[in-house]
């Protein structure tokens, strides 16, 4: 180590023995070390004083386990590097560390050379945090921001280190890499484009063999054009394969991003629907996390532009709103998803964390250049007229009319929709249940809106309802 900087390691170990081994190998390598015996004792520390990396074991006594210490610990150091050790390692595990940005997995016994080398290796990588406490968008001045977005957030959804996407130069005959978005992971690969298929066996094969880990690549095509490929890595784990769920989630993934992808090759203005390009993309990544929520964007943009209408929103203000209610939920990909989709009581802890959504949502929205007002709806659409809402506590006509529309529209889908913890309402339930909710959660002439529209949008929705039946039951 340098003279001009010590790297700091905090330990967190319960069994004495091993937490002293763990502490002498690293201070004879020349880490400066910080020992802790639980996660109570770690977070403590870490409102002390700094770290740079943090060896944690799994299963630790006290309340706090490794998974949820580390949790707390990025909270409160963001540029936290992290290693989990265990003796009881298992896919699941693994998965879930992933998801939270950990940069090494241990498994007991731990030799002083693998530990030292896993520090080392911790604190030499680069990379773009996917987790929901520092989930970055990129700049709103970047015309492929909105492309960005959609790869962090498969990344995200499939558990991967590096998101790339390759477009076809036909001028020049090659498939090159556009944007690579994660770990950084240089060079990425070009190969010869030609009309077979040989093309994308090569880039597979060039990749392999750059990555020595699980990748997966697919091409993008639109009717019959080929316009590039997609491909994911998980670069740091070798031991989590890509299963088949995985491949057929992205091939799906590149046949709805082919549309988006035209609108940043050529002039916005010779495409259509951009608005439905937008919801089914995000209807896709938000049944992910969510999976009984797909057609949720879908439900949401339809129950809007009736009450907006029945309310006198201009034409230009409709479309705002029906894009908010589209990209509304976008920062729920920042959330675990075992806590979205949690059938039992959340705990005070992930009621704070699932609270914070509409802050990431307006966030990665404002980054990515969308006007202010309509940000700002987005983070509003979980406040109460009564003043009890998050995340700022707005009350009555502080909250703007598209905000009041799109919470109960939000609220009004909820009740009609299967949930892990409730099975759905009939139409008249949900209206007798939002009457309930005059004055209190709801706005009076938000409510008045939805009663005067009530029969014309129960078909609708209907409608739209047994449209989709027919196309899930075509394609099985």
């Amino acid at each position: 180590m340098t003279k001009e900087w010590t790297p700091r390691v905090l330990i967190v170990e319960d069994e004495g023995m091993v937490n002293r081994f763990y502490g002498y190998a690293l201070e004879q390598n020349g880490f400066s070390v910080h020992q802790v015996m639980t996660g109570e004792g770690a977070i403590e520390a870490a409102l002390q004083q700094t770290f740079d990396v943090a060896v944690i074991d799994l299963r630790l006594q006290g309340k706090l386990d490794g998974l949820t210490t580390f949790r707390v610990l990025k909270a409160i150091i963001p540029k936290l590097k992290g290693i989990i050790v265990t003796g009881y390692g298992n896919r699941q595990n693994l998965i879930e560390a992933l998801k939270l940005g950990i940069d090494g997995w241990l498994e007991k016994p731990v030799t002083v050379t693998d530990l030292v080398e896993a520090v080392r290796k911790a604190i030499r990588s680069e990379r773009v945090e996917i987790q929901h406490h520092e989930f970055q968008p990129p700049p709103s001045s970047d015309k492929g921001a909105l492309l960005k977005l959609f790869l962090r957030m498969l990344m995200a959804t499939t558990v991967s280190n590096v998101g790339i996407l390759w477009l076809i130069d036909n001028y020049n005959g090659i498939v090159c890499p556009e944007i690579v978005v994660g770990e950084k992971v240089s060079p990425i690969p070009s190969v010869p484009y030609t009309l077979s298929s040989e093309w994308l066996v090569e880039l597979r094969a060039r990749m392999d063999e750059l990555m020595s880990s699980p990748c997966l690549i697919v091409p993008i095509r639109w009717q019959s054009e080929t316009l590039g490929a997609v491909g994911l890595c998980r670069c740091k784990f070798f031991s989590v394969p890509y299963s088949q769920s995985d491949l057929n989630y992205l091939e799906r993934f590149a046949e709805w991003l082919a549309p988006l992808l035209l609108t940043w090759l050529y002039p916005l203005e010779v495409l259509t629907n951009f608005t439905t390009i937008l919801e089914t993309l995000t209807g896709l990544l938000h049944g992910r996390i969510e999976p009984t929520e797909e057609h949720h964007p879908r439900r949401l943009r339809l129950i809007v532009q009736k009450l907006g209408k029945a309310l006198g929103l201009s034409p230009h203000r409709l479309v705002l709103l029906e894009l908010a209610a589209t990209l509304h939920d976008l920062g729920k990909i920042c959330l675990p998803s075992q806590i979205l989709s949690k059938p039992d009581k959340l705990t005070e802890e992930e009621r704070n964390l699932v609270q914070k959504h509409p802050v990431y949502s307006e966030q990665m929205l404002r980054r990515l250049g969308l006007p202010k007002n309509l940000t700002l709806w987005v983070r509003w659409h979980h406040e109460r007229y009564d003043g009890n809402g998050y995340p700022d506590q707005r009350r009555a006509e502080e909250i703007p009319v598209e905000a009041q529309i799109l919470s109960l529209a939000e609220t009004l889908d909820t009740l009609l929709s299967p949930r892990p913890y409730k099975p759905p309402l009939s139409f008249d339930e949900a209206l007798e249940c939002i009457r309930q909710e005059r004055e209190k959660q709801f706005s009076p002439i938000v409510v008045e809106a939805l009663e005067e529209i009530a029969d014309e949008l129960r078909q609708a929705l209907q409608s739209e309802v047994s449209k989709w039946e027919k196309v899930i039951n075509a394609s099985a």
